[in-house]
């Protein structure tokens, strides 16, 4: 009996972490593409997206290149923004929208210039995960004034 029950909550288990795995790809996913909406990805972008995943997913160090390499495989791969907002629009709650939101900008922000073309997605990731116009830019201005 007791091996039945393990089996059991171990599958439960393993569905859970695919689940999160699948939500942290998304937004991994969706940060490479601001950082890559001008056309080259700055160190300090790099860096920028490798604090977040350490400090807001909690994500542990030896994790994080291989999140990176495989975040990066996943938007290339994609051939639109809503295979990722898809999936944040059924797990995360408007906080962790807004959070990831604000990441978007952190990235957006670390080489120390906004592209429009960066701009341009976090405006259409907005769009898609259901962000009102005052919350994006909420979310940017606050990024901006702690990066100032």
């Amino acid at each position: 009996m007791k091996n039945i029950f393990s089996k059991f909550f171990k599958k439960e288990t393993e569905h859970l972490e695919k689940e999160t795995d699948k939500v942290i790809s998304a937004c991994i996913s969706l940060m490479i593409e601001v950082s890559m909406a001008d056309q080259s990805i700055d160190d300090e972008e790099i860096e920028s997206l490798k604090k977040t995943l350490s400090e807001k997913f909690d994500v542990e160090g030896s994790e994080i290149e291989n999140l990176i390499i495989e975040g990066k495989e996943t938007q290339k791969e994609s051939t639109s923004l809503y295979d990722f907002t898809r999936v944040i629009n059924d797990d995360f709650s408007f906080e962790e929208k807004f959070k990831l939101i604000k990441s978007m900008w952190e990235i957006a922000f670390a080489d120390g210039n906004i592209d429009k073309y960066e701009e341009y997605v976090i405006r259409k990731v907005s769009d898609l995960i259901y962000i009102s116009n005052d919350d994006f830019i909420k979310a940017k201005l606050e990024v901006k004034d702690e990066n100032s």
